[in-house]
């Protein structure tokens, strides 16, 4: 075994081999360094998502970055109650304008959360959609208990009558509280009056070309960017027999 020494580390002619911090290997025109001063180092880790961290009421990912200005300048943030008939037409209405209706689904996602409170995904609202549209429809009945009844009630107290599901109306609150100036309220059907929103301008919406037109001009004060160039939304045959109109209890 010529040209090799096991004592001295060396194999192969001209060759030096150190084990230690800083080693080499090869022949006399190659040199290769091994030990903690070598040049070649270990690429670095891929990225990774980032992990959940711990909170009070659970844990969670950070929350999903917000859409560009002009993707939320065409999302709406829809809150609606039982009625799937409303809904939908309105879903409808918006998209004929070239506006994106925004799903609760989306706003959950957007919390970093798998199971947020209803406050986290009202208060993520504003980053991810321009305004929003709450649809006040006929879908519970109510009425005061006789035990609380004064003497000069108003008949809507000592009857039964309709109003939106509990849901909507604490939604309605929290966008109000989240932004007001951007919120519009749209009752469709006999509604039980509510007292705290008496004084706001609602859209009392029946189908027809103006309530249409207050919809659109709405959306546009709230920064929406509308796109009522065509035709298409302007048609009233969609809105014309909504059961709301007409339910009672």
């Amino acid at each position: 075994m010529s040209g090799q020494q096991f004592h001295g580390n060396s194999f192969g002619q001209g060759s030096t081999n150190n084990f230690g911090g800083n080693q080499s290997s090869g022949n006399t025109d190659t040199t290769q360094t091994f030990g903690d001063n070598s040049p070649i180092h270990a690429a670095p880790p891929a990225p990774s998502t980032p992990p959940a961290q711990p909170y009070a009421d659970g844990w969670r990912r950070p929350a999903a970055a917000g859409p560009g200005d002009a993707e939320r300048a065409r999302s709406v943030f829809v809150v609606h109650g039982r009625d799937d008939q409303v809904r939908r037409e309105m879903y409808e209405l918006l998209r004929r304008l070239d506006l994106r209706p925004k799903e609760w689904e989306d706003l959950v996602r957007a919390t970093g959360q798998a199971s947020p409170f209803l406050g986290d995904v009202v208060a993520a609202a504003p980053a991810q959609a321009q305004a929003a549209l709450v649809l006040l429809t006929p879908d519970d009945v109510v009425t005061l208990h006789p035990e609380l009844r004064g003497h000069h009630e108003p008949d809507y107290e000592t009857r039964p009558v309709c109003q939106p599901r509990p849901n909507v109306l604490i939604e309605l609150g929290m966008v109000l509280m989240a932004y007001p100036e951007r919120t519009l309220i749209v009752e469709v059907g006999g509604l039980r009056p509510i007292a705290d929103i008496a004084g706001r301008n609602v859209i009392r919406f029946d189908g027809s070309d103006t309530a249409l037109g207050k919809v659109v001009e709405r959306l546009k004060l709230a920064g929406c960017t509308v796109n009522d160039t065509g035709s298409d939304w302007r048609q009233t045959y969609p809105f014309r027999h909504l059961s709301a109109y007409h339910r009672r209890p």
